[in-house]
């Protein structure tokens, strides 16, 4: 196994503090979608709308920059504006794209790569109370709004002026990823963890399993690093990879869900969730890493899990759990013998946040849970979620619904190891 240690580094660009939100962010708002967003979310779209003036009023700017097929995704993001209230005629594609969209037969989109420059499109922009960027490749955003020499194109320096002014910019999964200054390309928590951070990749798809690939993005969101499809495509392990390398300068890592959005109060520096899901939340400031055999060992990453209406403030760190939740830390509702068992022949089917709500946080007798998600044979890494003396939970029984947890101060490990499988004679 090649030496990974060395390859956990940043590149020069990426070090700067986020430890104080600059004052000039503090007039917008940021709408952050972890991918997937289903036009019924209600609690989402509301939120954009009313924070880019209401309905009557609000005007966006549509940004299908990292698109494999910009006109279709921006149509599809029009039509959902419309169903909700927007007028047709205040939703302006702003026409940045690397990829040709088949869909249309006279329309080449490639050839817009050069439109950030476009000053009649930056004005365009600033007339507008949001902008929105659509999903793709984060990679493109960046090809098409940064200059060569990492200097703004007018476009992007039109987006930074709403944002400044008091408006709302959004985006959903590439969209997303774009919003931290420090942007996770590409890359798994296995390769993460074997491979480490990766900045030097010269080619255009990075296969997954070749380590965490981190670039800069737009640094809308001051808090810390983003990530989107989190538990569904399990990136816990490669947030905490960045993380790690990440220290001291960020210190907090923000983990967003499917149809899910974080929304970011500038004003107020509060961070607050809406949507299907959660946003995970891991604070690496009391962490430390080693290596063993040249795998990383990472120790006492603090985990929260915030859902609908709970609320986080990153000045000071405050959460706040959803008005109607109740805390259920000494009545825990469920005993569940066997906490570790997966594979086929499970009666339960366990992921992270089962791990963390039903098997840990809601059990009384589970100080501890762990699972094993192996990447040979017999080695592979332990994830260990443990209480601490600070550690709270907070349930909403909501009828016909999903339950809702919020899950504060959980400590996580994730240990390299052997496991040797023989039958019992």
């Amino acid at each position: 196994m090649r030496n990974v240690q060395a390859k956990f580094f940043f590149i020069s660009l990426l070090i700067f503090s986020i430890n104080e939100p600059d004052s000039t962010f503090s007039q917008g708002n940021l709408v952050i979608v972890g991918g997937g967003l289903e036009a019924n979310n209600g609690s989402v779209f509301t939120q954009l709308i009313d924070l880019a003036g209401g309905a009557g009023t609000a005007s966006f700017a549509v940004i299908p920059s990292a698109g494999g097929a910009p006109m279709q995704s921006f149509v599809y993001f029009r039509s959902e504006l419309i169903s909700y209230g927007v007028k047709p005629e205040n939703i302006h594609l702003i026409p940045v794209a690397l990829m040709d969209d088949d869909s249309t037969r006279d329309v080449n989109e490639s050839e817009w790569k050069n439109n950030g420059n476009e000053l009649r499109l930056a004005d365009l922009v600033r007339k507008c109370s949001a902008v929105w960027f659509t999903g793709g490749d984060q990679q493109r955003t960046m090809k098409t709004l940064v200059l060569p020499d990492g200097s703004q194109t007018p476009v992007l320096t039109a987006v930074w002026d709403v944002y400044r002014t008091g408006g709302v910019i959004g985006g959903t999964s590439a969209g997303a990823a774009i919003m931290s200054e420090a942007m996770i390309c590409g890359g798994n928590s296995l390769g993460a963890l074997i491979h480490g951070v990766i900045s030097d990749y010269q080619g255009d798809d990075f296969p997954d399993s070749n380590g965490v690939l981190m670039s800069r993005g737009l640094g809308f969101f001051p808090g810390g690093i983003v990530d989107q499809h989190f538990q569904v495509r399990s990136r816990i392990g490669r947030l905490a990879v960045a993380l790690m390398k990440g220290k001291p300068r960020f210190n907090l890592g923000f983990g967003i869900d499917e149809n899910t959005a974080l929304i970011y109060f500038g004003k107020k520096h509060l961070v607050m969730v809406a949507g299907a899901s959660g946003v995970t939340i891991l604070n690496s400031k009391d962490a430390r890493i080693s290596y063993v055999q040249d795998l990383p060992r990472i120790e006492n990453i603090t985990v929260n899990y915030l859902e609908q209406g709970d609320s986080f403030n990153i000045i000071n760190g405050k959460i706040t759990a959803a008005v109607d939740k109740k805390p259920t830390r000494g009545i825990e509702r469920f005993r569940i013998e066997n906490s570790s068992q997966t594979g086929i022949l499970s009666s339960h089917s366990v992921d992270f946040y089962d791990l963390i709500t039903t098997y840990l946080m809601d059990q009384k007798e589970a100080d501890k849970v762990e699972n094993i998600s192996f990447y040979s044979q017999n080695s592979g890494f332990m994830v260990t979620f443990s209480k601490t003396p600070s550690s709270e939970v907070f349930y909403l029984d909501l009828p016909d619904c999903k339950d809702q947890y919020s899950v504060t101060n959980i400590r996580m490990d994730i240990i390299p190891v052997e496991v040797s499988i023989k039958p019992i004679k």
